[in-house]
């Protein structure tokens, strides 16, 4: 079950959001992860970094598929520009910063 889970979530969250991608195919994402928990919170109020915390699903998936994550929330926040926003993934339960999204590269504690 386990293993289907996380195949699911590589699947769902891999691909990244590139130039190809609008903005409502990152936001359908999005509201993907949000349906198996990896994102929890998502806040934006610029020109304060974005607030993106995650869900107790995030820790067990694998590498590329949290930097699909991370790309999915720099599309969907920049609405499919070639730009980047620098953000801490923060963790549901005490907002401990768990990785760092910054100039187009994901960064994990």
């Amino acid at each position: 079950m386990l293993l289907l889970l996380t195949l699911l979530i590589v699947m769902a969250l891999s691909a990244t959001a590139d130039a190809a991608d609008s903005a409502e195919a990152c936001r359908q994402k999005l509201i993907q992860a949000q349906q198996i928990e990896v994102l929890v919170d998502l806040d934006w109020k610029p020109p304060k970094e974005p607030k993106v915390v995650v869900g107790s699903t995030f820790p067990r998936m694998p590498f590329d598929a949290k930097e699909g994550f991370a790309r999915t929330v720099n599309c969907f926040l920049l609405a499919d520009t070639d730009r980047f926003v620098n953000f801490d993934i923060l963790d549901h339960l005490n907002h401990r910063v768990l990785g760092r999204w910054e100039y187009g590269r994901l960064k994990m504690k």
